[in-house]
């Protein structure tokens, strides 16, 4: 069959998880094809860092991130299109009357965070099939009258090769603050590292664009343990330089899928973060990482709570993380974990997704 991809195509969450898709489509014995939209906000123009694994074969370059309906029809009839699959897409009758009314089968996935039951209707007029990828998205979904087909998101091969490289010296907690928005509360974890006094310990604030880059660097004056690294990069030089790390800390007052989870867990790395899904679905207290708690801190834009860290709990954690042999129990245990959340299992799900898609 012929599959297309409505995505972003740049380094992102989004398109990353699209890449992996379209590997396992391939190995389904599928063909598929990308309509690339521009980012929007601090990374509306995408990004200009050369990185070949975004040189691929199929690429259509969307107009605008909301796509017309007459160009959703043009792309899907030059690419002879069975099937389109979305990620967090909204112009729901442009996707009815460009795709669906034209007889490509539409499967949609929605972040919970955004989701709300003003959309369960037009999204049910736009997609045959509606997917979810964490157990909270999942039973969001069925509160709200939705049977959503659960794909199980897995760790992707490429994320298996990787070999960290790390330094016996320091104890290494990479912070991947991605876009840089409020959903990392990235003063609660500087707060936090404040609190523990190790001279190993450093944080490596992580970013792919330059907001609170002047915050930072004063944070970074304070305390000489605070690394920034505000910079967009190559994947495989971003993916190395996130294994070289010994622990991943990661709060986020809300979480659609959480790829540093599975980054992190892929090379055995600990995993610090808030009990809250759907990290805890990924992180076991005591297993593959240690849980703080949060607190409630208003509602995102679908009305789910949003969660903020409780600072000396995280600080309890980070402590706790400083202890080599709980480290290396913990990292033990992000390998058993690892060997859970397998590869196969995904391919599997979108097989199955497929289907369901066909009745």
């Amino acid at each position: 069959m012929r599959i297309g991809l409505v995505t972003k195509w740049f380094s992102s969450g989004q398109a990353t998880v699209a890449r992996y898709f379209r590997d396992a489509f391939a190995e389904l014995g599928h063909e598929s094809f990308i309509l690339a939209r521009p980012g929007s906000g601090p990374r509306a123009g995408g990004s200009d860092v050369d990185d070949p694994v975004w040189d691929a074969p199929g690429v259509t370059y969307a107009s605008q991130q909301e796509v017309p309906t007459d160009e959703y029809a043009r792309w899907a009839s030059d690419n002879a299109l069975d099937f389109a699959f979305f990620d967090n897409a909204y112009e729901f009758g442009e996707i009815r009357d460009g795709l669906r009314a034209n007889g490509v089968r539409t499967v949609g996935r929605f972040v919970w965070e955004h989701f709300s039951d003003d959309d369960v209707g037009p999204a049910q007029e736009a997609f045959d099939v509606i997917y979810s990828m964490t157990d909270a998205e999942h039973e969001r979904y069925a509160t709200m009258g939705i049977e959503a087909v659960r794909v199980h998101f897995g760790i992707h091969p490429e994320l298996l090769a990787l070999e960290p490289r790390r330094d016996p010296e320091r104890i290494t907690l990479v912070w991947p603050g991605s876009f840089m928005g409020r959903r990392k509360p990235i003063d609660e974890a500087i707060e936090a590292l404040a609190r523990v006094d190790d001279p190993r310990l450093r944080l490596l604030l992580r970013g792919q664009v330059k907001r609170k880059e002047g915050k930072l660097a004063k944070a970074a004056k304070r305390d000489p343990r605070i690394e920034i690294l505000l910079e967009d990069l190559p994947t495989a030089e971003h993916l190395q330089s996130f294994a070289n790390a010994d622990v991943c800390l990661t709060p986020s007052r809300w979480e659609g899928l959480g790829l540093p989870l599975y980054e992190a867990t892929a090379v055995g790395m600990p995993i610090l973060t808030n009990d809250d899904p759907p990290m805890n679905e990924v992180v076991t207290d005591g297993l593959n990482g240690l849980l703080f708690a949060s607190h409630p801190d208003g509602t995102t834009r679908s009305g789910i709570d949003a969660k903020s860290p409780d600072v000396d709990d995280m600080a309890r954690a980070i402590e706790a993380i400083t202890d080599d042999d709980l480290r290396a129990k913990l990292s033990a245990g992000a390998l058993e974990v690892r060997e859970r959340l397998t590869w196969p299992r995904t391919v599997e799900d979108l097989g199955s997704l497929l289907e369901s898609a066909t009745r």
